[in-house]
């Protein structure tokens, strides 16, 4: 963002010599006239779809800065290319709201669907669960053990990094490990992970703490069950 030029040129070289689209993702500057100049200047460039984070460089923690969402708009508005909007989005809710605000063709979650990789089918950590306007959001049923459990069953059959494995499994059981830290500090001192050490692992949780559940729409879940 210090070299505008060099980025431009880049996208160029990219979008003239390669067979597919050429994306782009961003963030915004304290002032909204150069994010709109940078945008535009990208889609002369050749950019076909555009993700635009509602923050500044700056602004590094989600919790703490919200995301700009009329500057996205503002982006959605000044290009012609497809844009799709990155912050806020917590849960399903959040997904729509952005969408209705800032006309964006598609959204993008970063931190909330490590903690949560089901977000987008409607299910919420307890965290979020009493954040809406009817307070109708019941257990669904399921669990963070349930999704860290899918979760490791696809690294066994789509191998990925251990480094990796660690840092999403950190993030699924985060609720729990804040309960049982004694659980978390083993993870951190095993140094040698295995699926099966893992799996120990989150049955341990279990039974140390029963559930940390997942909760639904009561009307959804009613739904589902007429449908």
């Amino acid at each position: 963002m210090d070299n505008l030029p060099l980025i431009k040129s880049l996208v160029e070289k990219l979008a003239n010599n390669l067979h597919v689209p050429v994306s782009c993702k961003v963030r915004i500057f304290p002032d909204l006239k150069d994010t709109l100049a940078y945008a535009t200047m990208l889609e002369e460039a050749g950019c076909a779809l555009l993700a635009v984070h509602g923050r500044t460089r700056d602004e590094k923690d989600g919790k703490k800065f919200r995301a700009d969402w009329d500057a996205i708009k503002a982006v959605k508005n000044a290009v012609r290319i497809p844009v799709l909007a990155n912050g806020n989005i917590r849960h399903l809710d959040d997904v729509h709201s952005c969408l209705m605000h800032t006309g964006a063709e598609g959204v993008l979650s970063a931190e909330s669907l490590l903690e949560n990789p089901a977000l987008f089918s409607g299910l919420r950590t307890a965290e979020w669960k009493d954040d809406s306007d009817n307070n109708s959001f019941k257990d669904a049923g399921l669990d963070q053990a349930d999704l860290v459990e899918e979760y490791l069953k696809l690294c066994e059959r789509y191998p990925v990094p251990w480094r990796m494995v660690r840092s999403h499994v950190h993030k699924m059981l985060g609720d729990w490990f804040s309960i049982q830290p004694h659980v978390r500090q083993e993870l951190n001192s095993q140094s040698k992970l295995t699926f099966e050490w893992l799996y120990e692992m989150v049955n341990k949780l279990r039974n140390l703490n029963g559930r940390s559940p997942l909760y639904k729409d009561r009307s959804a879940i009613c739904n589902s069950l007429f449908t």
